[in-house]
């Protein structure tokens, strides 16, 4: 039996929606087109049919309460399932239509650029949305349901979601070829105290740091003597080769960054040991609804980069034979 929701229940679940994202009222009301005391009569609507308290409120400032929560991880799935029941019924035959939206780092992007091409080949009326981001910008993108899934690197799994792993990329220390720090084969943490950095230097970071060992690097006895801050994995190395210090990144961003010449006369240190490793993968919230043409991207992805990435260990270990041969 299903039973009959008072009012426009699903309005009001919208309402709250924006408003717990925004922390605001006023601000949900713009984006809704709404007027604020429209929105602020959903809510009540909300408190009373669900006898709870969704956001303390102090000091004209609204707090999510634990409820209010749970009631928020329930609209988002109440949602998701929503927008996958209509992309499966206006799917007939099997045809897959609607939008995916997709939150991506770049090194991750271009690696998957084959398979979605391929994808949308084989799916004409899909329609590919991405999102170039930082991890912890997919992470947030992720959880808070602004796209279906993300393609991301991470050293940790993010709370609330669900990395399906399917590579991981080592941490490298990048110096000139020719520089004059004595570098050993394997740098050490008391190595890295004494070189000049150049860190990256993400939109709402006050000082330098990495979208990945940003963490760990602060965990390190002493900071790091940063010279410069960029936030363009290229441009780091760039000045890499100018001399002007060392950078930090792992296998996959120096791969995608170093594009043209730029990877000459530059090389890399390993730093197993001291760094975390990336792990690199499809990224998706607990409990997500996926829908029909996200499921089939996600696999497609899935099969075709195992596939590749096995091809890649053969041939290295092709020219491997082939070298002590």
């Amino acid at each position: 039996m299903i039973e009959e929701l008072g009012g426009d229940f699903f309005q009001h679940l919208r309402g709250f929606y924006f408003t717990a994202k925004t922390g605001s009222i006023r601000k949900a009301a713009q984006l809704m087109n709404r007027n604020p005391s429209t929105i602020s009569w959903q809510i009540r609507q909300l408190e009373q049919q669900l006898d709870t308290v969704l956001f303390d409120r102090y000091m004209k400032r609204l707090r999510i309460t634990p409820e209010g929560e749970r009631l928020l991880s329930w609209t988002i799935s109440t949602f998701e399932l929503l927008r996958s029941m209509k992309s499966d019924i206006s799917s007939p035959s099997g045809i897959l239509r609607g939008t995916i939206t997709i939150s991506s780092n770049l090194p991750f992007s271009a690696r998957a650029v084959r398979i979605i091409a391929a994808f949308r080949r084989e799916h004409p009326e899909v329609r590919i949305k991405i999102r170039r981001a930082l991890p912890y910008e997919t992470v947030d993108d992720v959880v808070s349901s602004r796209v279906d899934f993300g393609l991301t690197g991470v050293t940790r799994e993010p709370p609330n979601c669900v990395l399906e792993e399917l590579f991981t990329s080592q941490p490298l220390l990048i110096a000139r070829e020719d520089n004059e720090f004595h570098l050993p084969e394997r740098p050490t943490e008391e190595d890295l105290i004494r070189l000049p950095f150049i860190s990256f230097l993400a939109e709402n970071m006050e000082e330098g740091g990495d979208p990945y060992f940003d963490t760990s690097l602060a965990s390190l006895s002493q900071p790091l003597q940063t010279v410069l801050s960029v936030n363009n994995y290229h441009l780091m190395l760039r000045y890499v080769k100018q001399g002007m210090g060392v950078a930090v990144m792992d296998e996959l961003c120096l791969m995608a960054s170093k594009y043209g010449n730029l990877g000459e006369g530059l090389r890399s240190y390993p730093l197993e040991g001291i760094l975390p490793q990336v792990h690199n993968g499809i990224l998706l919230r607990h409990h997500k609804h996926l829908s029909p043409q996200a499921a089939a991207l996600i696999e497609k992805i899935r099969t075709e980069l195992k596939d590749d990435l096995g091809g890649a260990e053969k041939q290295v270990t092709a020219e491997a034979a082939y070298k002590n041969a």
